[in-house]
């Protein structure tokens, strides 16, 4: 009795994804982590996309990352070893903690800072403008009455 292909494909291709399915589960991939670390080779990238095909630390830090990964560690543990090893500088981004909290904070204070400074500069502009063009005001003399005015220039034309 011949059966129809797809019942036997079914089985083989359910089999195969299930397989991939569990190899996938059993370590993480190797990027989680090196996108974390700093490459210390010299060249301040990210250890994932070191520019340096023949990275003398780069190329063996990944191996060890992949295999304590298949070895059965996490992710967070195989990080704390490199900090452990090398220390916080091997880490991408610093931790939130302690007084790495100020290298999270600072900008933003220095930014609102920033805006508070030149929020009063343009405000004590302002006033000085105004007080300026109050000042130019007072200090135009008053018209001088007709009596008065006759009177200058009947003096200007007996001085000429």
């Amino acid at each position: 009795m011949l059966r129809p292909a797809w019942l036997v494909a079914l089985p083989v291709a359910l089999v195969i994804l299930a397989s991939s399915a569990l190899a996938a589960q059993a370590a993480p991939p190797t990027s989680s982590v090196s996108d974390k670390i700093m490459c210390l080779c010299g060249c301040n990238s990210v250890l994932s996309v070191c520019p340096h095909p023949d990275c003398g630390w780069g190329i063996p830090a990944k191996e060890d990352i992949k295999q304590q990964l298949e070895s059965g560690k996490t992710p967070d543990q195989v990080i704390a070893y490199y900090v452990d090893k090398y220390g916080e500088q091997v880490l991408a981004s610093p931790t939130k903690k302690g007084f790495n909290m100020v290298v999270w904070v600072l900008p933003f204070v220095v930014l609102l800072a920033g805006a508070v400074v030149v929020y009063f500069l343009v405000k004590s502009w302002a006033v000085r403008r105004a007080a300026e063009e109050l000042v130019e005001v007072e200090v135009t003399a008053p018209k001088a009455s007709e009596d008065a005015q006759r009177r200058l220039e009947e003096e200007l034309r007996k001085f000429d």
